[in-house]
Parts: C-alpha cells; structure tokens; sequence
C-alpha cells in the first residue's frame, strides 16, 4: 500500500538516519543533536542519550537544573547561547566530566556558583559573555586548568579575585571587554597578570576603566605601574587604624576591669567596717557547780 513502509523498514531507516530516540523538534545524526532554535523552554529529556555535541542555542531556555543533563554523559560539546538563563544549579555538569566546549553566552547569568565548573577537568572554551555577572569566584575555574578559551565579555565585572587568572597556565585567549573594571587599588593583581601575558588578551583596546570617574572609559592597560605606588601606604594606614581600634578596644576593657575590680575591693572594705562597728551580743553561759546551776560568770569558791 502507497504511503505504507514496514515497521523493520522504519526501524532501518531510524537507525540508518540517526534519529533513534531523537526528540521530535530537534535534528539527530552521528552523535550530533541540533535543537537549535526550535522554541523550546526546557532542555528536552529524550535527546539521544550519547550525543557528543548538543546544540541548544536561541531558544528561551530559562533555568538549569541538577537533573537536566544527567543523561548526557558523553558530550563533549554543548551550545547554550542566546537563551533566558538566569539560574543554574550548582550541580548542573556533574556528569559531563568530558566536555570540552560551553557556551553559555547572551544569557541572563548574574552569578555564578563557585562549584558549577567543578567536574569539568577537561573543559577547554569557556564562553560567559553577554550576561550580567556582577563577580565570579575566585575558585570557580581551580577545577578546570586545561582552559584554553575563556569570554568574559560585556558583564558587570568591575574585578576578578587573583587566583582565577594565575591558575590558568594553558589559556591563550581571554576576553575582558565591555565590563565597568574598577581602576583602585585592587585591580593591580589583574592588571600585573595582563601586562605580564598582553599577548592572551583579546580587544585590549577596548578594556577600559568604568570607575572612579577621573578614569571612566580610559585603557586598562594604559594605567602606569607607578600608579599604585600609594596602594602600599593605604594598606599601611588601614593596618595602622585596625590595630589602633585593637588598642582602644583593650584599653577601654582594662579600664573597665580595674573599675570593676576596684568597686569589689570597696565594697568588701565596706562590709568589713560595718561588721567591726556595730555592737557586739554576748551570751550568757550555763556553768554546774556542785549539782547547782550558776549563771553568768563563775563564782569564785569558798572555803572554811
């Protein structure tokens, strides 16, 4: 019958075409799941189980959560660009231990959980860019040191925490542009690492300074190593406050504790005064004599 193929024929033809529990929407061949742009609002649950590449960009995705991925434990490759992420759980890539590439860029990211990129030892590209991340742990990335590509683009960075960089001995191309850097005291750890690899940073024309206001818009890498010859002072004059604070606090103390103490000593030589003051009581005693009861003091004895 036209239109009729025998069900050992679609059967072929599905594991012939890749499309073996492939979720209807999506495309799938060799290892490779294409949901993109699809509409989709969730991560489907029934992509091929041992998809190595799975893309999942412009569509209107607006959570990760812990077990969304679970099933996916070859990938190595995963596209998450231009969605609505704003929330990702902190075990979210617990099973993608061989993921090599993420993107998670023009999203709706504001942080970051320090554990998310944990399981990803082998992660080479990294891709945050076009959030609005506001700051990024300074251990998030201990985890995944091959990191050859990382984006960190158009946020809301104003500094990075100094081991995030210098951890990453491998990584050739780095992206810091479009962030509101805090040109201050702080940044001298960013800026040394930068100078020291210029070669790794990428639109280092358009790194720039967002704060204080006299630096707005102004190179990043134009800033002077001089500049920061008062940052040694400023941390000595905190250091010189903190300890007076320190002193005041111990002197107030001692003088407390001397008041304390003193007020006990008074109070003792008070009660001693008045016990040796007031009238003393004494009380008669009972005396026997010679089967007779005698009170008060004892008589003297006569004799004939």
């Amino acid at each position: 019958m036209a239109g009729c193929v025998a069900p050992r024929a679609v059967l072929l033809a599905a594991v012939l075409g890749g499309t073996l529990g492939c979720t209807s929407s999506c495309t799938c061949r060799g290892g490779r799941t294409d949901c993109t742009n699809k509409g989709l609002y969730f991560i489907p649950r029934d992509m091929e189980g041992d998809s190595h590449t799975v893309l999942l960009g412009y569509n209107h995705i607006g959570a990760i959560t812990g077990l969304c991925l679970q099933r996916y434990r070859r990938m190595e490759h995963l596209d998450l660009r231009s969605n609505r992420i704003s929330t990702i759980h902190s075990r979210a890539f617990r099973y993608q231990q061989n993921l090599t590439y993420l993107d998670l860029s023009a999203n709706q990211l504001a942080t970051i959980p320090a554990e998310l990129f944990r399981p990803l030892a082998n992660l080479l590209t990294l891709d945050l860019g076009n959030n609005r991340i506001s700051e990024l742990p300074g251990s998030a990335l201990d985890s995944s040191l091959a990191l050859d590509t990382l984006y960190l683009h158009n946020n809301a960075l104003t500094g990075l925490a100094g081991p995030l960089l210098g951890n990453l001995g491998n990584l050739r191309h780095l992206r810091l542009d479009g962030n509101p850097w805090a040109c201050t005291c702080q940044i001298q750890t960013l800026l040394n690492w930068i100078k020291q690899n210029p070669e790794r940073l990428e639109e280092r024309d358009r790194t720039l300074c967002g704060f204080p206001g006299y630096l707005d818009q102004y190179p990043l890498l134009g800033i002077q190593g001089d500049s920061f010859r008062q940052c040694q002072n400023l941390l000595s004059l905190s250091a010189q406050l903190y300890f007076l604070c320190i002193g005041l606090t111990l002197c107030i103390g001692s003088i407390g504790l001397c008041f304390a103490i003193g007020s006990l000593v008074v109070t003792c030589q008070h009660f001693q005064h008045w016990r040796k003051a007031r009238p003393h009581m004494y009380r008669k005693s009972i005396v026997t004599r010679r089967d007779a009861i005698i009170y008060g003091h004892q008589l003297p004895e006569c004799r004939t």
